[in-house]
Order: structure tokens, then C-alpha cells, then sequence
């Protein structure tokens, strides 16, 4: 299901509404349901109305950018007339002239009620243009979705307000990264040729923003997308992922229920036996609540051999038999990388077990702990010699489970050549389907179609600062792309970021950070916060007490989500698609349609604006009966308390310990 969602477009025939008899001197008029469809003669310019409402139009001449240009004798050219029609069935093939006499474009639409397929090429027998569209953003109304929008750039929604320089979508994104883009209109652009590609919005053009998103297919001679049509984002949204599918399992209940510990921030690469002892029973004493303690990076001896360094870790059946009897479940860091100096490389370079190039040798990747060749999970011999490498760490020492990380597009090389033909694009999903997914207790960190697979999604690492550039105030609106992208079972990254780059987390830092954490379907800490003081141990205890109270609850959306596909965390439209005072609120979220959440993410404010959609609410902090459909202006938000409503109507009103007042 996961390959031919990324490799194939099937076509079917129309049998929806009517289209006018083409020809090449007039403009192609396609009539799709409600939908008329119109692509320019003059040029090449597609665009989409809904009774007299324009909805969608790509780039056209007078913007600084239309579809299908390119390079030729060190000049910019463009597609300038369409020369022929050809109609086969309900598929329409175009032909159209450039400015350049020896380059021709062809474009091929299949039409069905509310989306049309699109094909194009530009074709030059003595060059490879890159194929690529501009889509204008403004007719469409506030644009969502894309992937990760930079490690240090600010994450800006909606994307009409955003200016990302051209980047590649997976290999610059490393993270979750499905390639479609919706809009407030109903209408979306879903990427389908399977490479990864490059992109950008809002480039600037003569001293200002061009309103386009682009898009360039460098590594492939045709560029595919779809063009999806609904009535609001919500009935789209759900159209997409039902496609994409849902889950097929859901990850145990405890997995949700409490926070999981990484050693990653407070120990780095300096990880040992004895102070995963210490950091457990710092969480231990402290009272903190915690279901998982995950051992990270740098316990092996050699990367890729998938064995202890006894020097760090003597006795690690000991250590795993001690944190059991703390309560808690043990999972490891694991990857994909082979590195030259592990006897793992040495032993395999002939047996196809990992990554060759296309010389017939191991090919080489570098990753952030040096150069490495990669296991080649397209062969199901490598995989499984991956999966008994983790099955005896399991049996060995005790390990519940793995956070897997690596397997980003960027590190299969361009000349890797696996034993299946798949692309560096499908790499990741293919890692999670043969790996991942394997083990009750998972983690990742990457996926394009991973979604049906029914695994763990952490976010990427967060930089330890409050601004949106990767830090507190990006981890809202990026887990919320990422939930209604279909990734469900969503693990926020480590509370109080990574402390990367000489950045410090301090203890408003990390409370406003378990604040806006809480109520999330996965929680997991890093920082000690016994670092700072009680207040700052209490306060990470009542966030984790918050995330139990509302544990059975999330669970059952979890639950749910395999039959209906819905999202446990979503932006307040998803829930109300046709309230435009929802659709630029970037530092709120729902958990499933009864559950406001309002944290705060400035530094040092005390209180903050709320807006609540439609309806009867309950104030969880104070018992309060609230009307929606308003903001309620400067609500109290002291460091001890996080903004938090339930729907009056709810069953959750008779579970939950609201405050005194009801």
C-alpha cells in the first residue's frame, strides 16, 4: 500500500460533470462537479473557480513566476502557445511552444469530480530542464501543510506569511515531511512524483515577496501533482488521509500515559551505565512521574556493530534489571549507520546487506557522527539482519523498545543503488515499515508515508529558546502540521529543547515548555528539573499529573484514529473550518474536539489572550462557564498555571478534577 501510494497515479475515467470540445486556439475549459477548470492557451496557466469565486490559479505572465520555465543558451525561457489538444477519454494531452524553437512542453490532465491530475515535462533533446509549477497563494486563501521550514528560520503560518529560500522538502527538513499543502478555500496541491524536490514561498522579486509557492523536480523528467478540491480544509483534510491511511495499530496505553525520560540533553554522547543510574534515580526521588527511561547516542563501541562499550557500560543486563525494578520500561537509541571502523562494515562488503553505489561498492553517507554506509532495508535479507541485531539486544539485556533515529532522505546518497528500486524519498518509510513498526515500544523521527504504519512521530530536536525559530514557539504549530498530516501518535521533542548551539535552558524555560507539552499524546523530558528548584520540580510534576489526568482520554482518540483517521492534536480550524478567527491562531490547540489548550510561550508574561471556537466551555482552572466564538483578553497565566478548557457538553466534565466553581 506504502509504494504504490508513492509510485503510481491510477487512472480512471471521468465520470463526473462535462467538458467542452478542445482546441488549440481556444482555452481548455473542464467542468468537474461544481468546479470549472480552465487552462490558458496563452501560456500555461490552470485555474480553478467555484461558481463565480476564482479558488486556484497558478502562476500567470506579470508574476515572477509561471509554470514550465527554464534555462536555454544562458537565457530564461517559457511556454508560450498552445499548439495541440489530443482528448482520450477523460486524460487531455497539451502541446505548447516555447520561446526557445528547439524546446517544446507537454502536459498531461486527467480530470474526476473534485481533483484533477496533472503531468508536465518540459522537452529538450539536448538538455534536462527541470520540470516545475508556481502556484499563487492569494486566491486560495491562507495556505497550511509542507514540511519542517528551517533549524534556525522562523516557522510562520499561515504559509501566504511565510518566506522560505528555495530548500529541498525532505533532505533540509529531516523530519516528517508529506508533500501536500492545503488551503482555507478547500483546495490543496499534493505532490506525487516520488523524489524528493525542491521548494520555496514567497521568494523576493523585485525588492518584494512574490506570493508563489514553487516547485522544481531536479531529479526526474516529469513533474506530477494533484489538485484537490472541497468544501473546507477539515472535509479535505480528512479526504487526504484516508487515502494516505489511517493506522493499523495503535502503541500501548501506558506509552501515553506517562512521560518518557531520554539521558540525550543532560548527558549527551557522555552517556554511561552508572549515570543512567543516577538520572533515574534523580526522576526517582524527585517523585517525577515516568514510564520509560531511553538510553541515547553513544553506548555502542563502534557505529553499526550494535554492541556495548564496556568501558561505559559493564554490566548493561544489570542496568536494565535496576531501572525494571524502578518501574519503568527501557528503550535504546539505534540506527541505520554502518560506520568504516565497525566490524559490521568489514564483514559485509560483499554480501548486499548494505548500501552500494553504483560502482558496485559501499557507498558512503556522512552523518553527524562521521562517514558510515547505510543498511540497504530495501533487501529483506538486510532487514532482517537488522531486526536480529535489536531482537538479541532485547533478549541479552532486557530492552522493552528503540528510539530509531537517522534514515533522513539526505544520508542515501545520489549514486546509492538498492537491491529494490526505491528512491531516497522512500527510504525513511521503508525503514520504519521493516524496523519501527517491528517493536511495541518505538520512536522515529522521520516519515513520508508512514502514517498507516501506526508508530511513534517524534518531532526534531528543538533549539532551548522561546522565539519560533526552531524553539517553544514553533512546537505548537509544527506538531499540529504534523498531526493532521496523519501523523496521530505524536511525540513533541524533549521539553526545554537540546541546548544546542550554546543555548541554556532556564526554569521558566522548562516550565513553559511542560506546560505546553502536557497534554500532547506523547510527553518526554530530558533536563533534569531538579537543576533548578522546587518550584521548577513541581511544576514539571503537576504538567506530567496533567498529561495522566487526560491520558485515558487521549487514548481513546489514539484509539479511534484507526477507524476514522482523525487527529488527537489539531489547530482550532480543524474543528471549526469555517471560523476565519481561527485560522492565524498559532499558539493554541484542540485534543480531539472537546479540549482548548492555550499555553504560554512569551517570556515572563503572566497572562494572554484565548480564543475559544464556538460553544459552551468549562474553565479547567477555575470551574468557570465560558461562551465561545470570542477571545477572552487577558486571561491570568501565572508560571503555575496553563490556560486549559473543556467543552461544557463533554464527558469530560465528569471525569476530570476541575477546580472549584462548577
Amino acid at each position: 500500500m506504502l509504494e504504490t501510494t508513492l509510485l503510481f497515479i491510477v487512472i480512471v475515467p471521468l465520470v463526473y460533470g462535462q467538458v467542452d470540445t478542445p482546441k488549440a486556439t481556444e482555452d481548455v475549459v473542464i467542468r468537474m462537479g461544481n468546479y470549472l477548470t480552465r487552462i490558458s492557451k496563452d501560456t500555461f496557466v490552470i485555474s480553478v473557480s467555484r461558481g463565480e469565486e476564482l479558488i486556484f490559479e497558478t502562476g500567470r505572465p506579470g508574476d515572477a513566476a509561471t509554470s514550465l520555465e527554464f534555462s536555454r543558451d544562458e537565457k530564461p525561457q517559457h511556454v508560450t502557445k498552445l499548439t495541440r489538444v489530443e482528448k482520450n477519454g477523460n486524460t487531455y494531452i497539451l502541446s505548447y511552444d516555447t520561446t526557445h524553437k528547439d524546446v517544446v512542453a507537454r502536459v498531461e490532465l486527467q480530470a474526476e469530480e473534485n481533483v484533477l491530475h496533472v503531468k508536465s515535462w518540459i522537452l529538450d533533446g539536448s538538455a534536462s530542464p527541470t520540470p516545475n509549477a508556481a502556484v499563487r497563494l492569494a486566491p486560495s486563501g491562507d495556505w497550511f501543510g509542507g514540511g519542517f521550514q528551517g533549524w534556525r528560520d522562523p516557522l510562520v503560518l499561515p504559509v501566504n506569511d511565510a518566506h522560505i529560500r528555495k530548500k529541498w522538502f525532505l533532505a533540509d527538513g529531516n523530519t516528517q515531511g508529506t508533500p501536500f499543502w492545503y488551503s482555507t478555500k478547500g483546495v490543496g496541491v499534493w505532490i506525487r512524483t516520488p523524489f524528493d524536490f525542491k521548494y520555496s514561498v514567497n521568494e523576493e522579486a523585485s525588492g518584494k515577496r512574490d506570493g508563489l509557492l514553487r516547485i522544481e523536480m531536479p531529479n526526474s523528467s516529469e513533474l506530477r501533482y494533484d489538485i484537490l478540491l472541497d468544501s473546507d480544509l477539515n472535509v479535505l483534510l480528512r479526504r487526504i488521509i484516508k487515502e494516505i491511511g489511517y493506522p493499523a495499530k495503535t502503541p500501548p496505553a501506558d506509552y501515553f500515559r506517562l512521560p518518557i525520560y531520554t539521558t540525550w540533553v543532560e548527558h549527551k554522547t557522555e552517556v554511561s551505565q552508572q549515570k543512567v543510574i543516577e538520572y533515574a534515580n534523580n526522576i526517582h526521588n524527585n517523585k517525577l512521574p515516568c514510564g520509560v527511561i531511553e538510553i541515547d547516542d553513544r553506548w555502542e563501541n563502534h557505529y553499526g556493530d550494535t554492541e556495548f562499550d564496556s568501558a561505559k557500560f559493564p554490566d548493561p543486563k544489570a542496568m536494565v534489571s535496576t531501572l525494571h525494578g524502578l518501574g519503568y520500561k527501557v528503550t535504546l537509541w539505534v540506527h541505520p549507520f554502518v560506520n568504516p571502523d565497525s566490524r559490521t562494515f568489514r564483514d559485509h562488503q560483499d554480501d548486499g546487506l548494505l548500501m552500494r553505489d553504483h560502482s558496485g561498492k559501499l557507498m558512503l553517507t556522512r552523518w553527524w557522527n562521521g562517514p558510515a554506509t547505510i543498511w540497504d532495508v530495501s533487501n529483506p535479507k538486510a532487514s532482517a539482519e537488522f531486526r536480529r541485531r535489536l531482537h538479541d539486544l532485547q533478549s541479552q539485556y532486557g530492552f522493552d523498545g528503540f528510539k530509531f533515529d537517522g534514515a533522513d532522505v539526505n544520508f542515501m546518497g545520489t549514486d546509492a543503488v538498492p537491491l529494490n528500486n526505491i528512491t531516497n524519498a522512500q527510504y525513511s518509510d521503508v525503514y520504519n515499515k521493516e524496523a519501527t513498526a517491528q517493536f511495541i515500544y518505538n520512536e522515529t523521527r522521520v516519515g513520508v508515508y508512514s502514517q498507516p504504519l501506526g508508530i511513534v512521530q517524534r518531532l526534531i530536536d528543538k533549539h532551548s529558546v522561546w522565539t519560533n525559530m526552531n524553539g517553544l514557539q514553533s512546537l505548537i504549530p509544527e506538531a499540529i502540521l504534523s498531526s493532521v498530516r496523519g501523523f496521530q501518535y505524536l511525540m513533541p521533542d524533549m521539553v526545554g529543547g537540546n541546548q544546542y548551539d550554546n543555548d541554556k535552558i532556564d526554569k521558566e524555560l522548562i516550565i513553559r515548555w511542560a506546560q505546553a507539552s502536557a497534554l500532547m499524546p506523547l510527553l518526554q523530558f530530558s533536563w533534569g528539573p531538579w537543576h533548578f528548584d522546587r518550584e521548577a520540580i513541581d511544576r514539571a510534576r503537576e504538567a506530567s499529573e496533567l498529561h495522566i489526568e487526560f491520558a485515558p482520554y487521549i487514548f481513546e482518540l489514539a484509539t479511534r484514529a484507526r477507524t476514522t483517521g482523525e487527529p488527537i492534536l489539531a489547530p482550532l480550524w480543524y474543528h471549526a473550518p469555517k471560523d476565519s478567527d481561527t485560522y492565524r491562531i498559532v499558539d493554541e490547540y484542540m485534543v480531539g474536539g472537546d479540549v482548548v489548550v492555550a499555553p504560554v510561550v512569551t517570556k515572563e508574561a503572566s497572562s494572554r489572550d484565548v480564543y475559544l471556537p464556538a460553544g459552551h466551555w468549562r474553565d479547567y482552572n477555575t470551574g468557570e462557564s465560558l461562551q465561545g466564538g470570542k477571545w477572552l483578553r487577558g486571561y491570568s497565566a501565572p508560571l503555575n498555571r496553563l490556560p486549559l478548557f473543556v467543552r461544557d457538553s463533554s464527558p469530560l466534565i465528569q471525569q476530570l478534577k476541575i477546580k472549584a466553581g462548577n
